[in-house]
């Protein structure tokens, strides 16, 4: 007999650089990285249960943000960097981002934890609540990374988990 735990572990850096080169199709580059703040150029990505209980959090750079979306586009690196330039996710790359950190929920659904979906992606400027602003600067279960996607460039990402 299984046992369900209530939290969903932090999963594996190699899980999470695996699943990220699967979905880009290009070779990323894994560093430990710090602890990203919730600040408003970031994004963030609020994963919950299926009772709609907050279960991690990931935390990307504005520069992470536009690189993972452009290069799940295939979209010039010229429009990316402009992107960063402006810190605005054009709505592409916003959409892109969006569809990686979705498809990123899938490195939490493990054997004998809770399902686990994204919620809700706040983008840069976007207000975020106070509690996940704060789940965002929690230390302890927390994967910090800095990374460099072949043909893009560098980000940051935090995962999070409560």
């Amino acid at each position: 007999m299984s046992i369900v735990t209530e939290q969903s572990p932090l999963p594996s850096r190699h899980a999470v650089r695996s699943l990220l080169e699967g979905l880009t199709g290009r070779d990323i580059d894994f560093r430990d990285g710090d602890p990203i703040p919730a600040k408003p150029t970031n994004t963030i990505a609020v994963f919950v249960t299926d009772k709609l209980v907050t279960s991690a959090i990931a935390v990307v750079t504005l520069e992470g943000a536009a690189r993972l979306g452009g290069s799940l586009g295939m979209l010039p690196k010229g429009g990316v960097d402009d992107a960063i330039d402006t810190k605005d996710l054009y709505s592409p790359i916003k959409e892109n981002c969006y569809e990686v950190l979705n498809v990123l929920s899938a490195v939490f659904n493990v054997p004998d934890a809770p399902h686990v979906k994204l919620y809700q992606m706040y983008g840069p400027g976007e207000a975020v609540p106070s509690d996940i602003a704060q789940l965002a600067s929690t230390l302890g279960s927390r994967m910090d990374i800095a990374f460099t996607i072949a043909g893009y460039g560098d980000g940051h990402l935090s995962l999070v988990v409560r």
